[in-house]
């Protein structure tokens, strides 16, 4: 339930206590759900995500919105059969969550007493054992009537973590930042070219409870900040093009300070005056270097999606590296690992994509994807592949879809034995190469706002993603011209194959990965990458025309303002 109040949430058990009483219910739950004739649940897995959520937007020197809500939810997963075969069927993809009855009883009570809980999960349970009971005849059902190729045991055992960080009994305070968005939205007053701005800050803490019958004991508090200012201005041929600067922080005493919004903010109206008279070309094929934040983003959309476990078992996967482990599938000299458990090392604080136990109780580790070029692994939840029935940790969700294996901190690095390029001589290679192919521009892309990519088998595999700063660069005099409208287009494993060289500084690339178990935050990490080929095509089918009447701040005769005729934008992530 969410409260949509400034006030703090009502008192609730302590964390220790609340555990407690998920454990006497599962235990419970455990040993006397049965059905005379029926398989009998042999592992159940209950999680209890409280988050304080602080939302602030502001536009014109007014809030568009404050929000402080508290929202609980309950999460029960029930396994009925054995570990070698239950109810899970294509590693759990295929299942439509959002369709079930019991998602319809997720949500917890505001006032956490231990009976009310106990109430809430009793239910929740009672509903997912009669899903799962009809899952597994569905189950045996496709095992008589098809041919399932890469048959594999439905779930691996074992003991699970107990683990148990210190909740900060605090509740967040959204006074403090009101003011500080309130007063840079009123910088727009002075931008009569800019279209639908805001300034937005969002934070969230969630504290996370979870038990299971394999011993899993976890409290875990984590903090996500993120800050945006976003906007538009209209191109001369009726294109509404987007600059935005998005900070991603994780502790609460990091929100960013009035000087590093007013920088972002800053930002954005100097992009947005270069937007306004950048060219469009419609497409492009030819060399490009791309610098560390959207190879990282690449990386995630064209590679990590298809190296999550699940989808080397699911019917309706194409697998495209399932196959291939010992074969080289990137260029010799680059390493590609994740590590959850990464921290930047001058602050100490975990990156965005970092977390120590995943969701179903496994404790998180460094797993390598990659080494000198040649495929070593995946990343695993507890369901077994065909290479490996070990869980390596990246089992995650969003406290409401069942969990897979997904990805947190992806890095993509040179190996040890490989010296890197310098910046310098990406540059210059990526000149020599454009004048090979007969062009005289180069194409240089140095951030991307999102991206997404297809790995299922019922449509072709391909990815894309949105470049916001990218420039053809002319390779004769280095004069440099910004280019809009584009997306950034591709197929895995032919671009994976165009990379010539790589080096330069390290990027990242933070935010919200969307795929089957929800949205889950994350952090990706490369260096400066040289492709001998990148295709870009045209992004908008559609020119608008400026309001006819200028906006009511402006009625000076000034520029027009917008009146609702663009196409808003996607707010970043992936997936």
């Amino acid at each position: 339930m969410v409260t949509e109040s400034i006030e703090s949430s009502p008192a609730a058990l302590a964390p220790e206590a609340l555990l407690a009483a998920m454990v006497a219910e599962m235990e419970r739950s455990a040993s006397h759900m049965r059905i005379p004739g029926s398989p009998r649940p042999y592992h159940i897995t209950y999680s209890l995500r409280r988050a304080e959520l602080v939302e602030l937007s502001a536009a014109w020197g007014a809030m568009t919105r404050r929000r402080h809500a508290h929202r609980n939810r309950v999460f029960a997963q029930v396994r009925v059969g054995s570990p070698r075969f239950d109810n899970v069927m294509d590693g759990g993809l295929g299942d439509e969550d959002e369709e079930l009855e019991s998602f319809d009883w997720i949500d917890a009570p505001d006032e956490l007493s231990a009976e009310a809980l106990q109430m809430a999960l009793w239910k929740l349970t009672q509903l997912r054992f009669d899903e799962a009971q009809e899952a597994y005849l569905d189950h045996k059902k496709a095992r008589v009537s098809e041919y399932l190729r890469d048959a594999v045991d439905s779930f691996s055992k074992r003991r699970c973590a107990q683990h148990s960080d210190l909740v900060d009994p605090r509740a967040l305070e959204p006074g403090r930042w009101t003011e500080v968005v309130r007063r840079l939205s009123r910088r727009f007053f002075e931008q009569p070219k800019v279209y639908d701005p805001s300034v937005n800050l969002r934070v969230e803490r969630t504290v996370r409870i979870m038990c299971n019958t394999d011993a899993a004991r976890v409290i875990t508090e984590d903090v996500y900040v993120e800050a945006n200012v976003t906007a538009w201005v209209l191109s001369p041929d009726g294109v509404y093009v987007e600059s935005d600067r998005s900070l991603y922080r994780r502790r609460v005493e990091d929100v960013p300070s009035e000087e590093e919004l007013t920088a972002a903010l800053d930002a954005v109206l100097a992009e947005l005056e270069e937007l306004e008279h950048a060219v469009s070309p419609g497409s492009y094929l030819g060399p490009a270097l791309l610098y560390g934040q959207p190879v990282a983003c690449l990386f995630h959309e064209a590679l990590g999606h298809r190296l999550e476990g699940e989808r080397l078992v699911a019917r309706g996967e194409t697998r495209t590296f399932a196959a291939r482990v010992g074969d080289l599938i990137l260029p010799r000299g680059l390493d590609v690992f994740d590590d959850p458990t990464m921290r930047c090392p001058q602050t100490g604080a975990p990156y965005f994509g970092s977390f120590t136990v995943d969701d179903e109780g496994v404790p998180a580790e460094r797993v390598t994807l990659v080494r000198d070029g040649v495929l070593e692994g995946f990343l695993q939840s507890r369901a077994p592949i065909p290479s490996s029935k070990t869980s390596n940790g990246h089992a995650r969700h969003d406290g409401v879809r069942f969990p897979m294996a997904r990805m947190g901190n992806l890095v993509i690095a040179p190996s040890e034995e490989v010296p890197p390029a310098t910046q310098e001589a990406l540059r210059a290679q990526l000149f020599s190469l454009t004048r090979a192919a007969g062009r005289r521009e180069a194409l240089v892309v140095e951030r991307v706002r999102q991206g997404e990519t297809q790995t299922s088998s019922y449509d072709f595999q391909a990815f894309k993603s949105e470049p916001s700063a990218v420039y053809l660069v002319d390779v004769e005099t280095g004069r440099r011209r910004r280019v809009r409208d584009v997306e950034l287009i591709g197929t895995p494993l032919s671009a994976l194959q165009r990379i010539v060289s790589f080096g330069g500084p390290t990027g990242r690339d933070d935010g919200w990965c969307w795929a089957e178990s929800g949205s889950v935050p994350v952090s990706g990490f490369a260096p400066m990458m040289l492709f001998s080929e990148i295709e870009l095509q045209q992004r908008s089918t559609t020119g608008f025309h400026e309001p006819l009447l200028p906006a009511p701040v402006f009625e000076d005769g000034s520029h027009g303002r917008s009146a609702g005729l663009m196409a808003r934008g996607r707010r970043k992530r992936r997936s």
